[in-house]
């Protein structure tokens, strides 16, 4: 009898709760979702552009238009031809069959996405728990900042990394970066940022409407 009352008694309490979060959901949904959930990029004059061979010769032309005493002051890039220059190594070297790269410039963050094994981004040595509840290929997105550091070198700063839909916490970032085999990494670069190899004419790297901006050392 007791145990019959107890069960009740755990059946209402489920049930009170149940109501009082359906009525309250306008206060705590937004709040879970910003922590767990990755917004994709809102709709925007920016589209997603492929990474690819032609357009890092595009933008390893661009780099050397800066090297050039009597070259523009700033070049206009692509997304894609950006990252297809200075980033598609390090998508591949995070997983190796990395595949069908894009790249987004939006705001002051450059997004990048591509499809990715999830047994090479460490399973659950580097994912924990998550790694029992993603499995096979997902689509990782990557959004960060360009940061010039000095003459010849810079790093792509990743705020925030999601596989499929699920936001990834801000710790594991530095552990799946740790899987790129970089040998240039020194303590000048974060370590939740990529290192950069750049022109050393370079003096700073900006993202808006949906380009990127390399701006020239002009002594």
């Amino acid at each position: 009898m007791f145990s019959c009352l107890g069960r009740l008694g755990c059946l209402v309490v489920a049930a009170l709760i149940a109501v009082a979060a359906w009525f309250t959901r306008d206060y705590w949904y937004p709040r879970v979702r910003e922590r767990f959930v990755s917004t994709p990029p809102a709709a925007s004059a920016a589209k997603w552009e492929p990474l690819t061979a032609e357009g890092a010769a595009r933008g390893r032309a661009a780099f050397e238009s800066l090297r050039s005493k009597n070259g523009p002051v700033f070049v206009n890039l692509g997304a894609g031809d950006f990252a297809s220059f200075v980033l598609d190594e390090a998508l591949h070297g995070m997983s190796p069959d990395a595949a069908n790269a894009e790249a987004l410039a939006r705001d002051d963050h450059l997004y990048l996405r591509v499809q990715v094994s999830v047994a090479d981004l460490g399973g659950p040595k580097t994912l924990g728990p998550l790694s029992g509840v993603l499995e096979g290929k997902q689509e990782l997105t990557v959004r960060g900042r360009v940061e010039v550091l000095k003459p010849g070198r810079a790093q792509f700063r990743i705020d925030e990394m999601s596989l499929k839909e699920l936001k990834l916490p801000s710790a594991l970032i530095p552990r799946l970066i740790s899987r790129i085999g970089i040998n240039d990494r020194d303590s000048t670069i974060a370590d939740d940022a990529i290192p950069v190899r750049i022109a050393r004419e370079l003096a700073d790297v900006r993202v808006a409407k949906g380009r990127v901006t390399l701006y020239k050392n002009v002594p």
